[in-house]
């Protein structure tokens, strides 16, 4: 009788290092496949990015709340969620961020005045930058252009 339990006990040990190596290759999976997805995800964006081409061209008629931003827009790419709007004035190094100026279509050329607050004096530079937003809704920038006036 002695030697079923022994073999018994040999059996279960063998089921229980099995059953261990299987939640371990779970848990691996799980965290490689997280991985690779939000690589992958991150390699999407950044390819979008590459076809999408907008640079702020002019800037005209600045006062303090107001500007005339001429941006123009290259000829591919997606639509994008929108565009971060950046002034800032170098001297006294204030900014300040305007956002969701929405998309500008393949090879055109686009004039929006932006309103801007909290800057002490005249902006001297603004930063272009268009971004999408992945599924979970946080924002993914592109390239910033920067143009000084």
């Amino acid at each position: 009788m002695t030697q079923h339990k022994k073999a018994l006990s040999t059996v279960v040990t063998t089921l229980i290092i099995i059953l261990l190596v299987l939640v371990a290759i779970g848990i691996i999976w799980v965290v490689i496949n997280n991985v690779v997805t939000e690589g992958s995800e991150n390699v999407n964006y950044s390819v979008k990015c590459l076809e999408v081409d907008v640079k702020a061209t002019a800037v005209n008629a600045c006062a303090f709340n107001s500007c005339d931003v001429t941006m123009k827009r290259g000829a591919g790419g997606d639509a994008f969620e929108g565009i971060k709007v950046v002034f800032k004035n170098q001297t006294i190094g204030t900014s300040d961020v305007i956002t969701s100026l929405g998309n500008i279509e393949p090879l055109q050329t686009v004039t929006r005045t932006i309103t801007i607050t909290g800057l002490t004096s005249n902006p001297d530079s603004v930063e272009i930058t268009p971004y999408f937003k992945d599924q979970s809704g946080m924002e993914k920038p592109c390239t910033t252009s920067s143009l000084s006036f």
